[in-house]
């Protein structure tokens, strides 16, 4: 009984911030100019989560709970998976980084989604320590 108290607690934390992506692709859908939007998913995916983006509908899958929502864009949108190619469907899991970008492709406001690649966001040139501790 306790086990299944924990379980709905967990699921509707899940369905809060599967709500609040949803609420995002909204509101981003609205506008009509140019943006980027960079969602850590750490902040809204459980450890085995996978979100799926797709053919005008976002799919969250949680242990045994799948939450589902479709978005009419009045815009044309663009999957793109991690080395840039366009995909029918792209998964989200919670070490990524998803980007909601829209501009304007000649007379067309045109939404693209994609994967950050964090491997390059934040790979940086490592010092040289031991010249560094000469130096100081």
């Amino acid at each position: 009984m306790v086990s299944s108290f924990y379980e709905e607690q967990e699921a509707q934390g899940t369905v809060v911030s599967f709500q609040q992506i949803v609420d995002i692709l909204y509101q981003a859908d609205s506008f009509g100019g140019e943006f980027k939007i960079k969602l850590v998913m750490s902040h809204y995916l459980e450890a085995e989560s996978v979100l799926r983006i797709g053919n005008g509908s976002l799919f969250l899958q949680n242990k045994m709970h799948v939450f589902s929502a479709t978005f009419a864009c009045d815009f044309p949108i663009k999957i793109l998976d991690g080395e840039g190619i366009e995909v029918m469907v792209l998964e989200v899991v919670r070490g990524d980084i998803l980007v909601i970008e829209r501009h304007w492709d000649g007379d067309v406001l045109r939404t693209v989604v994609y994967i950050e690649n964090v491997d390059a966001t934040f790979s940086t040139a490592l010092t040289n320590r031991s010249a560094s501790s000469m130096v100081l």
